[in-house]
């Protein structure tokens, strides 16, 4: 079964279902472990930099949350490396998925849309067209 699984998560309904799952199928498999991720987008330069800082600050901070959602949705008894990400969402998911051997990624199908810079449905398109590894979409 799977041993190491990417879950991104961006507090959509969508994302707390597959977060829900990848904590079912961790319990189930005591040798799995999760990486959790919040991918946020990079900002434009031409913002200015106390603006940029106030933002990226503002959004660590709603990551942070969101993380912290993500676990309490996973639940107790699994292992669990959790990440910020600033970068093109699925670039950046990529990244962390290969980087550490991934062998799932789930996500769901639909991000949040009133949070810009947040995974958006859309990312997991791109994930998947991206992906050699199997990727779990959850409704």
């Amino acid at each position: 079964m799977f041993k190491k699984i990417l879950v991104a998560f961006d507090g959509s309904e969508h994302a707390r279902r597959a977060a829900q799952i990848a904590g079912d199928m961790a319990r189930l498999n005591k040798d799995t472990e999760l990486w959790l991720v919040c991918a946020m987008d990079i900002l434009p330069a031409e913002l200015g930099k106390p603006f940029i800082d106030e933002l990226i600050t503002e959004r660590t901070h709603i990551g942070t949350e969101m993380l912290q959602q993500a676990k309490e949705i996973i639940g107790e008894k699994v292992v669990i490396h959790e990440e910020m990400l600033f970068g093109p969402p699925a670039e950046s998911i990529m990244n962390v998925a290969n980087g550490n051997n991934c062998d799932l990624i789930i996500m769901g199908t639909r991000g949040v849309g009133g949070l810009k810079g947040l995974l958006m449905g859309s990312q997991i398109q791109k994930v998947i067209s991206l992906s050699d590894i199997p990727v779990l979409a959850v409704k």
